[in-house]
C-alpha cells in the first residue's frame, strides 16, 4: 500500500518503524489535539454510543476482551487485550483466560466478576440498546475463579471472539455502575483504558488524562492529556492542522495535496474495510427485480476511473462483492466496465429505451461525489437518473429503519472483519437491508453461516454465498475507501484502523529530541 506523499514520506511512518527521536524539545508539553467532526453525547456507557466518534472515544477509555487490529505491528487480526487467550470447550461454550494487574481508572481491579458485570448487563432483557452486540445468544456468563470465564450460548457462535471486539463488549466497573441510572452513565465512564475523563465541554472539547496505572503503554508512550475537539467544518480543521493547533484529523482525498505540501505536516493512506456502494431498492424501482439489470448497472460502472478520481489509483482497492479480504472469493473478478455489453442486458430484460431513477439518496457525505459520477456512467447506457441528494441524518435512520430509501449510496463496514458480518449487510434477517433483495439459497446458506463452527465448511458456504450475489447483486459494490489522515510531523506511533477507528490509543506519542 504505498502512501500520497510528495516529500517522500516513508512506508515506515505507517507501520510504526518511526524513531522516538523528532523535532519536540524535552520540555514541550505532552499534548496531543485530536479532531473529530460529529459531537458526542455518550461518555460513559460504550454500548450507546452510535455515531463514529463515540465509538472513537470509548477505546480511549475503555478495553474489549480481544481487539481485532494491532496497531502496534499494522496487521489485522485478532489479538489478546483483557483477555489473554480463549478456546472452545464446546460448541456452546467458550473459556477466556483474563489479564491480571488491570485496574480502573478509580483503582478497582479488573477481574472475572467485571467480565460478567459487563457482559450480562446488555443481555438484559430491561436494557435498552441498538447494538447488534445485544442480540448475540450469550445466555451467560460463568466465573471459574478470579481470571477465568466461560461465556455461554443457547447456539453456537462461531465468531464469538471477533464478537468481543465490539463496543457493547467494552469492560465496565461494577461498583462504579451498580449504583447508576442509564442517563448518569451516559456521562460517568469508568474503564480500564488507557486515558480518563477529566473535563467534557458539550459541541466543543473533551480532555482526557493519563492514565498511568494502564497495563499497556509502549516503551515511548509519554503523552499526559489528550484534547479531542469537535471540529465539524473540514476546511477549519485543515487550517488548524497545519497552523499547528492540532495534531490528527481525518481529511477528503482531495485535501490530501494541500495537506502534504504544507511544512510540519504529513499525509497518510491507509488501507480500511469501508466500502463504497451503491445499492438497489427493488420494492421502488420493479425494473430491478430482474438481475440482468442490476447486472447491467454494474457493467456500467467504470470502476478503475472511479479508483484513479477517488482512491489514489490503487486499483487493489477495488471490490468484488460485501467481503473485504482475505476473505474474498478468488474466483470472482470486478466487474468488467462494458457500456455495450450494460446496454445489451438492459435490453434483453425489457429495457432497450432504459427506465428512470429519479432519484439517488446520499446516505453519508463520502458518498456524493461517486454517487454522481456513477449516475453519469448510468446516464450513458441510457439509465435516466434525476436528483443525487444527500439526506440528512435523521432522515436517514428513518427511511433505513423502514426500508424506504430507493437507490442509495454508502460507506459499508461491519465492525467485525468476517464473512458472517459483512455478508449480513444483504441477508433479508436484517431490518435495515433496505435492498428488498431477497434469495432463497443464500438465506438457507446463511442460516447455516451463523452456527457452523468447522472453519472448511464456513469457507465453502462463504464463497458460494458471495457466488450467489456476484451474479444476482442487490448492489453495485465500488472499493474501499482509503483513509486519508493528516497528521503533525511531531506525533509518532499514529496507524488508522482499518474501519476508521482509533484502535490504540495507547501507541501514540509526542516525538522528543
Amino acid at each position: 500500500m504505498k502512501l500520497f506523499n510528495s516529500k517522500a514520506l516513508l512506508l515506515s511512518t505507517l507501520l510504526g518503524s518511526v524513531s522516538a527521536a523528532g523535532i519536540a524539545s524535552a520540555d514541550t508539553e505532552m499534548r496531543l489535539t485530536y479532531v473529530m467532526a460529529d459531537s458526542i453525547n455518550v461518555l460513559g456507557d460504550p454500548v450507546m454510543g452510535i455515531n463514529f466518534s463515540e465509538h472513537q472515544l470509548s477505546k480511549a477509555m475503555f478495553e474489549p476482551l480481544i481487539f481485532d487490529f494491532d496497531a502496534r505491528t499494522g496487521e489485522s487480526g485478532l489479538r489478546p487485550n483483557l483477555a489473554t487467550s480463549w478456546e472452545v470447550i464446546d460448541p456452546l461454550r467458550w473459556r477466556f483466560k483474563l489479564r491480571e494487574g488491570v485496574t480502573f481508572h478509580n483503582g478497582n481491579p479488573f477481574n472475572a466478576r467485571a467480565v460478567q458485570f459487563s457482559i450480562m448487563r446488555v443481555m438484559d432483557p430491561d436494557f435498552q440498546t441498538s447494538d447488534k452486540f445485544k442480540g448475540i445468544p450469550i445466555t451467560a456468563v460463568e466465573i471459574i475463579d478470579d481470571y477465568t470465564v466461560d461465556i455461554v450460548t443457547s447456539e453456537p457462535v462461531p465468531i464469538l471472539p471477533a464478537n468481543l471486539t465490539r463496543n457493547g463488549a467494552f469492560i465496565l466497573d461494577p461498583d462504579h455502575y451498580e449504583g447508576l441510572t442509564a442517563d448518569e452513565a451516559r456521562f460517568s465512564p469508568m474503564g480500564t483504558g488507557p486515558y480518563r475523563l477529566v473535563e467534557y465541554r458539550p459541541d466543543d472539547r473533551i480532555i482526557l488524562a493519563r492514565h498511568d496505572d494502564y497495563w499497556g503503554w509502549t516503551p515511548e508512550s509519554n503523552i499526559e492529556e489528550i484534547v479531542i475537539r469537535f471540529i465539524p467544518e473540514l476546511s477549519t480543521a485543515v487550517s488548524e492542522l497545519i497552523d499547528g493547533s492540532i495534531d490528527i484529523v481525518r481529511i477528503s482525498p482531495d485535501l490530501a495535496e494541500t495537506v502534504d505540501a504544507a511544512d510540519g505536516v504529513s499525509v497518510i493512506i491507509a488501507q480500511s474495510t469501508n466500502k463504497a456502494m451503491m445499492a438497489f431498492n427493488q420494492s421502488k424501482h420493479p425494473e430491478m427485480a430482474d438481475p440482468r439489470v442490476r447486472l447491467a448497472l454494474n457493467h456500467a460502472i467504470d470502476r478503475e476511473g472511479l479508483v484513479d478520481a477517488l482512491a489514489f489509483g490503487q486499483h487493489d482497492l477495488i471490490s468484488l462483492t460485501t467481503v473485504n479480504p482475505p476473505f474474498e472469493n478468488p474466483d470472482l473478478t470486478p466487474y468488467a466496465y462494458d457500456p455495450d455489453l450494460a446496454r445489451q442486458m438492459l435490453a434483453e430484460a425489457g429495457y432497450a429505451d432504459g427506465f428512470s431513477i429519479d432519484v439517488i439518496d446520499v446516505m453519508v457525505p463520502d458518498a456524493f461525489t461517486w454517487s454522481e459520477i456513477v449516475a453519469e456512467y448510468w446516464r450513458q447506457v441510457g439509465v435516466d437518473v434525476g436528483e443525487v441528494r444527500l439526506l440528512d441524518w435523521t432522515v436517514v435512520r428513518e427511511r433505513w429503519a423502514n426500508r424506504t430509501l430507493g437507490v442509495h449510496s454508502f460507506s459499508w463496514a461491519a465492525p467485525e472483519n468476517t464473512p458472517l458480518t459483512d455478508l449480513y449487510s444483504i441477508s433479508d434477517q436484517r431490518q435495515t437491508n433496505s435492498t428488498h433483495w431477497l434469495h432463497e439459497e443464500f438465506e438457507e446458506l446463511y442460516s447455516q453461516l451463523l452456527v457452523e463452527m468447522d472453519e472448511d465448511e464456513r469457507q465453502r458456504l462463504n464463497y458460494r454465498m458471495q457466488e450467489i450475489a456476484y451474479f444476482d447483486p442487490p448492489w453495485a459494490p465500488l472499493f474501499r475507501q482509503p483513509q486519508v489522515v493528516g497528521v503533525s510531523d511531531r506525533v509518532g506511533g499514529y496507524r488508522p484502523h482499518p474501519a476508521f477507528s482509533q484502535a490504540d490509543w495507547a501507541s501514540i506519542y509526542i516525538k522528543t529530541e
